[in-house]
């Protein structure tokens, strides 16, 4: 457009920068860098640093000129071939070495293997699906067949995998956001529908666990197209501070739709599909608090012991960005504690409004510098220290579902901000 733009960035994420201009498009960006850390500093640092740095910017908005181009455009389809030799461990040593696995093994996708499984869908091979972010690279439907080969799937979990691929692809789920964050974020996927008795899919006991082939195999190929496709390894453009085992392998599990209770609908069911229908539902979370109950005997009181569990922690990593007040949250309620609730005659709806009247966080919890404090201020109007700010603006954002087996847990997953739940049906 004619107008001269500096992008201001820390030290610490100037590689984030440089590969999410490139990713866009922008083979070069006028860049100024300042030295990290930018937050929870003093004011007279904040100062000093925008003193230094001014003259920086006032040089590259009056002199700079781009001059680097982008790479050349490799075709799309077909995948690129290599002819390697030597055994799995030798295959596995060159994938990881080039950048092609995470650290776990994988199976070598010769080209039986990934034909073999792309018997799995009707799907044309060269499909194009979108554009895995940051770095936007190129997902065909043979190239999710070549991952899930890498992961060990079978060829009936490919159109499972799929429609998780292509929810993400929704701007709405943010997968930006999610795989370029210092967070200890990870993707939760959630299927619901004949489809989880069809492949196997885990859905009772310890179903997001180890032990469940279908589960493992089918986060594992989502986290390897995330980070190979995608792009989104450490130290950037992921840049998480830690990270955590939902790098490899995300939150995958079936809803235990045999434990819903009377007169309770399924999740998918909730959200506007039928009974009949297989639906695969993704959303960007962070590490769920799990609700250890093995002593209340109303819902009443489960519900009090709940709400006070999570809002410690969402004091600090939740509502703080006021975005996530409009997220919905997930309730996976134990089957245990689903019926505690139900035996009492409660509806969903009436778990929601308890849940949403108990959790909340006195105003005083929000640090001064809390860039939406004013927003709260607005959304609430007058507030005082003592005033009592609910995790979610509505009950209906309070998302719940029944997960697991035998046991008195549930979990409580927040949303990143951003992230929203986005469905596909699974087409096969």
């Amino acid at each position: 457009m004619g107008f001269p733009t500096v992008t201001i960035s820390s030290s610490e994420f100037i590689g984030l920068a440089k590969d999410t201009a490139i990713g866009q498009g922008a083979a070069d960006l006028s860049f100024v860098i300042v030295p990290h850390p930018v937050g929870m500093i003093p004011l007279a640092e904040i100062l000093k640093k925008a003193e230094i740095v001014f003259p920086e910017i006032l040089r590259a908005a009056t002199e700079w000129k781009p001059e680097a181009k982008l790479p050349p455009m490799k075709p799309v389809y077909p995948a690129q071939r290599l002819k390697l030799k030597g055994s799995v461990e030798d295959i596995n040593k060159i994938f990881f070495e080039k950048g092609l696995s995470l650290g776990l093994p994988i199976l070598p996708p010769t080209p039986d293997r990934v034909a073999e499984i792309l018997k799995g869908t009707s799907r044309k091979a060269d499909e194009l699906l979108g554009m895995v972010p940051p770095r936007m690279g190129a997902l065909t439907v043979e190239l999710v067949a070549i991952h899930a080969a890498m992961a060990g799937c079978k060829p009936e979990y490919l159109p499972v995998l799929i429609a998780a691929l292509e929810a993400l692809l929704d701007p709405k789920a943010n997968w930006r956001g999610l795989t370029t964050t210092t967070a200890t974020s990870a993707i939760l996927v959630i299927v619901n529908g004949p489809i989880i008795y069809e492949i196997g899919l885990a859905s009772r006991q310890g179903a997001a666990g180890s032990g469940h082939h279908a589960n493992a195999s089918i986060g594992y190929a989502i986290n390897l197209i995330a980070d190979i496709v995608g792009g989104s390894k450490p130290p950037t453009p992921d840049k998480s501070l830690l990270g955590g085992p939902g790098d490899f392998v995300c939150w995958i599990f079936g809803e235990n739709q045999v434990a819903i209770p009377k007169g309770w609908e399924t999740y998918h069911s909730d959200r506007g599909f039928k009974k009949t229908d297989s639906v695969v539902t993704i959303m960007g979370v962070y590490p769920p608090v799990d609700n250890i109950d093995h002593w209340s005997i109303t819902p009443e009181e489960h519900i009090n012991w709940w709400a006070n569990l999570v809002t410690p922690l969402l004091s600090i990593g939740g509502p703080c960005w006021i975005s996530q007040m409009d997220q919905p949250h997930i309730i996976a309620l134990g089957p245990e504690h689903a019926q505690l609730i139900s035996a009492a005659g409660w509806t969903k709806s009436q778990l929601q409004d308890a849940f949403w009247k108990k959790a909340r966080i006195p105003f005083s919890a929000w640090p001064k510098g809390c860039p939406n404090v004013d927003l709260l201020v607005k959304k609430f109007g007058p507030v005082s220290t003592d005033t009592l700010i609910p995790v979610t603006l509505r009950p209906e954002e309070l998302h719940v579902l029944v997960a697991g087996g035998a046991g008195k847990h549930s979990h409580f997953f927040a949303p990143f901000p951003g992230c929203f739940p986005v469905s596909r049906v699974v087409r096969k």
